[in-house]
């Protein structure tokens, strides 16, 4: 589940209500002061008031509550929803019908509302869609009586033949037939039925203390051993019936002790209460690096590395896979980190958002610039913080609005003898082409420069537009992104707008005919790379399969994807790659 968008009102910098719209990784820019940390603060404290309270100074006007309302996405919100509603809907009484009046395009729709400084929330309501008519809102609240007095009260007539016929959920089922034709709104309701409890963690990381020994790390690290406590509980156990022993030793030698001033003693029992969850109190981290005698705590050291140790960590949590229900709030990642590091970093992060969401402001072209267009956040401030989100339509007045806040400027030094530049939205994505090129056309496009640029992310359209006026052929090779049209519809129709405003405006673009690099993983190929899918039938893949979980299950890493690519021959090259691609960079020879 991730935050799609969100709605703030009276909270800080923010006086009228403020709509932004969210990606599973968004990046926020602006200047100084515009009111980009007012969004990680106003997410932290909706997941979490506890940790992230609301004070006096919070509130832009201390007579009005502060609002709070957000549209939580997740691909499979019914099931969800349907784990947390059971206790108060039965599936027999329409809980089927009652959840598909509570998700608004794969979201639920939730507010809250604090009135004063607290960590508790005066109103927590969720959104759905119900009649304005009084007498008929809630039908699946509603006892068994009150819905026999609306029918007999309305004369509705309900067929005495057929299964199900005395059931509330038949009830109800005649009764919306019935004020078919009653009007229907979006009604706040109260949340009796605590669907909060679905919602993400949150961790959040400020730009001032670049992971001091006092920030979330440490929580999430005490929180990982917690975890493992309770994993290995059959372990502790053992140490407890030990622990025991030694305490029913100690009691039997005190009661020798103690019969000696009272003859009537019985028997002594100490009991330990042990609580292993509670045996870290806290976690400290030490560097030793060259030339240092000892290990120096990480408080000791310089911010920079303090900000290194957090680009470890992220991928750390990134390989680890963690939560896959954590969303990640980080002020200003590029700080103090050299810029090498700060690309290694924002590979960790895009690696994490994957399963987790991933929330950054930045000053930084590169974290603005590799972020997909739908995920860029441009804050200004004029009265009050204002958000503007590119819209259908304006995205390429939108982007060069970014590239002015940002003031990006293209840092490529182009060598004389590239004759043409290839635009390809990764780097495996250009050893991938190049291996094609080698295998089938006996070339290695060494006279074209191939830059990553992200696809439709705000540093492909700034690369572009300056390389227009360089002089040489451009070309641009994106996925379709076929695969993913159930799951994002928008994504494939997009892929394609791009190209066909490439080849429009720039030069020659071509839209891969299956949906990514990895669909042309070659079966032979990966059964040779993983060992435990030799005896595996694989076929090759389609155009448009969505493969994310096929992949999972059978344990397949994209990452590998370069390793898998070369171990493929030139025959299983030229039975998965279709005949429009070879043309096309047939062009680039």
């Amino acid at each position: 589940m991730y935050i799609s968008q969100l709605k703030i009102t009276n909270y800080r910098g923010i006086k009228n209500t403020r709509e932004i719209n969210l990606a599973k990784f968004s990046s926020i820019v602006g200047k100084n002061d515009a009111g980009k940390t007012i969004v990680l603060n106003a997410i932290a404290t909706f997941l979490d008031i506890k940790s992230f309270p609301i004070t006096s100074t919070d509130f832009n006007d201390l007579n009005k509550s502060i609002d709070f309302e957000f549209d939580l996405k997740s691909e499979n919100i019914v099931e969800l929803l349907e784990s947390k509603t059971k206790s108060k809907v039965k599936k027999t009484d329409g809980l089927e019908e009652f959840i598909q009046d509570l998700v608004f395009e794969n979201s639920i729709i939730y507010k809250r509302v604090i009135a004063g400084p607290s960590k508790l929330w005066n109103k927590e309501l969720i959104l759905m869609n119900d009649y304005v008519k009084e007498e008929i809102q809630g039908l699946y609240f509603k006892t068994d009586e009150e819905i026999t007095a609306i029918i007999e009260k309305n004369r509705i007539e309900i067929p005495v033949q057929g299964k199900g016929r005395n059931s509330k959920a038949e009830k109800i089922k005649y009764i919306k037939e019935y004020f078919k034709a009653e009007e229907r709104a979006n009604i706040w309701i109260e949340d009796d039925m605590k669907i909060s409890t679905l919602f993400p963690d949150v961790e959040m990381f400020k730009a001032d203390y670049g992971l001091e020994a006092d920030t979330k790390f440490k929580t999430a690290s005490v929180t990982e051993i917690e975890e493992y406590f309770t994993r290995e509980q059959v372990r502790f156990q053992v140490f407890q019936q030990e622990i025991n022993t030694e305490m029913k030793r100690e009691a039997n030698i005190l009661k020798s002790y103690m019969l000696e001033y009272a003859s009537n003693l019985k028997d002594i029992e100490i009991t330990p209460n042990v609580s292993w969850k509670d045996a870290i109190k806290s976690v400290d981290v030490s560097f030793q690096f060259n030339g240092d005698e000892k290990f120096i705590p990480m408080t000791h050291k310089g911010t920079g590395y303090r900000r290194l140790f957090m680009v470890a960590r992220f991928r750390y949590l990134a390989q680890k896979n963690k939560g896959n229900n954590i969303i990640y709030l980080i002020e200003e990642p590029e700080t103090f980190l050299h810029p090498t590091a700060q690309q290694d970093l924002l590979n960790a992060l895009k690696e994490l958002s994957i399963d987790n969401q991933v929330v950054t402001t930045t000053h930084s072209p590169v974290f603005a610039g590799a972020t997909h267009i739908d995920g860029v956040v441009l804050c200004s401030k004029l009265e009050q913080s204002n958000y503007e989100n590119a819209i259908i339509g304006n995205e390429q007045e939108f982007l060069f609005k970014i590239i002015d806040e940002l003031g990006i400027k293209p840092s490529f030094n182009l060598r004389d003898d590239f004759e043409k530049i290839l635009f390809v939205e990764g780097q495996d994505d250009g050893t991938f082409y190049k291996l094609i090129a080698t295998h089938l056309l006996e070339s290695d496009l060494s006279k074209v420069l191939i830059l990553p640029c992200g696809g439709s992310s705000v540093e492909s359209f700034i690369n572009i537009e300056y390389f227009k006026k360089n002089g040489r052929e451009l070309y641009l090779l994106l996925d379709s992104d076929k695969g993913l049209k159930v799951r994002d519809p928008k994504k494939p129709i997009l892929q394609q707008q791009i190209v066909d405003n490439f080849n429009t405006n720039f030069g020659s673009a071509y839209s891969l005919k299956k949906s990514n690099i990895e669909y042309y993983f070659h079966p032979s190929a990966l059964k040779r790379y993983y060992f435990n899918l030799k005896d595996e039938k694989i076929e090759i893949f389609k155009d448009d399969d969505d493969l994310k979980e096929f992949f999972k299950d059978k344990g397949i890493n994209k990452k590998h994807n370069v390793e898998i690519f070369n171990t493929m021959t030139k025959e299983e090259w030229q039975e998965v790659v279709e005949q429009e691609l070879i043309d096309f960079l047939t062009m680039l020879k």
